[in-house]
């Protein structure tokens, strides 16, 4: 449960620091976001092939929650800049 917990935590973390990256910097996230993008992608690529192979646990490769943070910074700043992008259009 603490596991969870701590894994919920970073990814409201990564999420927060991308919303707010989105909101102050739209532009440098936009830019940001195919790189981010295709190194989670081949990062979770990565992933599935560990873990099918050897039959491991999520809990136990190390790289897997700062590819969730990734994952959840992308998510956020897309928001924020979007956010940021519909206020000055309206």
């Amino acid at each position: 449960m603490i596991t969870k917990i701590k894994r919920l935590l970073l990814q409201s973390l990564g999420f927060i620091i991308g919303l707010a990256f989105g909101l102050w910097r739209p532009q440098q996230v936009q830019f940001m976001l195919p790189v981010l993008g295709i190194s989670v992608g081949i990062g979770y690529f990565m992933l599935s092939k560990v873990t099918t192979d050897k039959e491991k646990n999520l809990s136990e490769i190390r790289w897997f929650i700062p590819i969730q943070m990734i994952m959840y910074f992308i998510i956020g700043g897309a928001i924020g800049s979007s956010i940021y992008l519909y206020m000055e259009i309206y």
